[in-house]
């Protein structure tokens, strides 16, 4: 079988860009590590796997890295590629893996990396790498409370999720009613914004909630999941619950 190869131009790499997800992605080409989190000088590896039942020797195997959310991906090295004063691909046929090696990080190297396969440009979701400057540190959570003016005056309440002072920026937010994640009239901001001075990152989420399901049996929660370097933190939440009738009033 004749192995197919990637077409490189910047056009056609342009091409692959999506503006919701920033690049197209698979399925087929897996990275089982989300985040990761190392210290300045040190030595990280990267890996990716295919699904079951695709073979990664069917694939030319290739990683490139996002510097941010948004912007064009850069194609780092390919399989079989000479190793470069700070990358070394690392392609093991036998085990379907393909890893990255990235010598002596710094904080140039904190960015998004993507596993990708074949000429239709398959890419994994991503690694988001940081080069930690700073103490980790948690997020703190709070819904805002909605204003009377809203209540009074609108037919659906908007309930903010406000993440803030934590880092590094390795956190998803999620929207509970009950047991059950909303996943519809959600809208999260796409990516964490740091403020220089602290380094620290702040994130908010918003809901839209029918002001007639806005009742005190409904208890709504925003659980923002945190990534501390070596585990995953989901216990940092706050809930509010929905209030009877058509008005609030908030002193």
């Amino acid at each position: 079988m004749q192995r197919p190869d990637i077409k490189e131009s910047s056009l056609e790499i342009k091409n692959l860009i999506e503006e919701d997800s920033g690049i197209y992605f698979s399925h087929i080409v897996l990275q089982s590590t989300r985040f990761m989190s190392v210290l300045p000088g040190d030595e990280v590896t990267l890996d990716c796997s295919m699904a079951a039942g695709v073979r990664m020797s069917s694939y030319i195997m290739y990683w490139y890295k996002q510097d941010h959310y948004g912007e064009p991906i850069q194609l780092i090295i390919k399989e079989n590629d000479k190793p470069t004063q700070n990358y070394e691909a690392i392609l093991n046929t036998n085990d379907n893996r393909f890893s990255l090696k990235v010598s002596k990080v710094t904080a140039q190297d904190s960015v998004t990396y993507y596993c990708a396969a074949g000429s239709q440009a398959i890419f994994g979701e991503g690694t988001k790498l940081t080069v930690l400057e700073r103490d980790v540190k948690e997020p703190e959570v709070e819904i805002l409370k909605p204003s009377g003016i809203e209540t009074r005056c609108k037919k659906t309440i908007t309930l903010v999720c406000v993440a803030e002072k934590f880092y590094p920026d390795h956190v998803s937010i999620t929207w509970t009613l009950g047991d059950k994640e909303i996943k519809e009239n959600v809208a999260t901001d796409p990516y964490a914004t740091q403020d220089k001075t602290t380094k620290l990152f702040s994130m908010t989420s918003r809901l839209k909630v029918s002001k007639k399901e806005f009742k005190p049996k409904n208890k709504y929660r925003c659980t923002v999941n945190f990534y501390n370097g070596t585990h995953d933190i989901s216990d940092n939440t706050d809930e509010i619950n929905g209030i009877e009738g058509i008005s609030l009033d908030i002193n």
